[in-house]
């Protein structure tokens, strides 16, 4: 069976995403991955003479939620049936972009029509890619005129494109491919992400750990791209499949559970592969009381800064320190700390800090 990696590429208008489809299914198919890919909906609907203004703004996004649902299902599908060892599935924008033009209650709603929470959503890709629009950092590459249904000028432009972050803020593998480089650089930043996502070589995690003094928590609900995501995971030593992690994240109906398997190559190199359960299957593992290691929950905050993507974990046993985490392509790759945390050190390389040493340090066994 074939392994499938969903990825969604959004951001603001003159983004770059129709090019970067195309980019990415070349370069993907040319190391072997078989490649299926979904184009923007809205602007499909749009050349239809389906618009917002001659429906209605709700009926038009209810639609595309729809329209974007049945698209990716159907691409689902034929990548279960083939024969490749990697299938990769491409979108033009995701079902959360929707939620940038319309009000909470209308999204929630016709979401929770299809059969999805605002988690379920977030946790429906393994990676999500915001191109950042040319009207922030390349304004003289700019235009409307190669797009009939574009219409913002740079302005509303950059405001959509920061919109369309913070509701994306929260899945669990943002990156945010800025205009830092000319347009080439940012194809081939946007590659090399890609190919980490999708294992090509392998599936490699890399990270850099951060003990901080517990943050304001005040501070971190004012930003524009930040979300609480709550988190239990257990780790498990099972006679047929070894050691892993099974991960609750989210809450109520809403509630996601992932297995995760990982390989130490070196203190700061792991490589990681993850697949999603049933809640039927994460409660039977956790049942089994002389399998089970530790539990440890926690919020986590998800924030983009910098243009960069930190999770931020604030702990029950702790009031006065958290932990802060970066992923990284490389052990060399520089970013810069976000400077609403007091840093206390560095613990990459600390045993101490790793979750499974805090779950049984500070959290009851099972």
């Amino acid at each position: 069976m074939s392994q499938i990696i969903k990825i969604a590429l959004t951001g603001g208008p003159c983004a770059g995403k129709s090019t970067a489809v195309s980019f990415l299914k070349a370069e993907l198919e040319h190391l072997g991955a078989e490649v299926f890919c979904l184009d923007e909906t809205a602007t499909s609907l749009m050349k239809s003479g389906k618009t917002p203004e001659n429906m209605g703004s709700y009926e038009f996004h209810s639609l595309l939620f729809k329209t974007q649902l049945e698209g990716e299902r159907r691409l689902q599908a034929l990548a279960e049936k083939s024969t490749a060892e990697k299938c990769v599935i491409i979108c033009d924008r995701g079902l959360m972009d929707s939620r940038a033009y319309v009000s909470d209650a209308e999204f929630f709603d016709y979401a929770k029509k299809n059969g999805f929470t605002e988690n379920q959503i977030l946790c429906e890709y393994d990676a999500v890619f915001h191109l950042v629009t040319a009207a922030n950092g390349a304004e003289e590459h700019y235009q409307t005129k190669n797009n009939e249904i574009r219409s913002e000028d740079i302005e509303k432009a950059r405001e959509l494109d920061q919109r369309l972050l913070s509701v994306w803020t929260g899945t669990p593998h943002l990156r945010v491919i800025d205009n830092s480089t000319d347009f080439d650089g940012k194809l081939s930043r946007l590659l090399k992400e890609t190919l980490a996502v999708a294992g090509i070589p392998e599936p490699l995690e890399i990270e850099r750990k951060f003990l901080i003094a517990y943050p304001d928590i005040n501070i971190l609900n004012s930003l524009p791209a930040c979300k609480r995501v709550p988190l239990s995971q257990t780790y498990l030593t099972t006679p047929d499949e070894g050691r892993f992690r099974v991960r609750k994240r989210g809450e109520g109906e809403g509630a996601v559970f992932i297995k995760t398997v990982k390989k130490k190559i070196s203190e700061i190199r792991r490589i990681e592969t993850e697949e999603r359960i049933s809640e039927k299957e994460y409660e039977s593992y956790i049942s089994v009381k002389e399998y089970c290691q530790g539990t440890i929950a926690k919020d986590r905050y998800c924030i983009v800064w910098n243009n960069s993507y930190f999770e931020l974990d604030v702990f029950p046993f702790w009031d006065k320190l958290a932990l802060l985490e970066i992923e990284l392509l490389n052990e060399n790759q520089d970013f810069v700390l976000p400077d609403f945390v007091t840093v206390i050190k560095e613990v990459t390389y600390d045993k101490r800090f790793r979750n499974k040493t805090l779950a049984v340090t500070y959290c009851k066994s099972w």
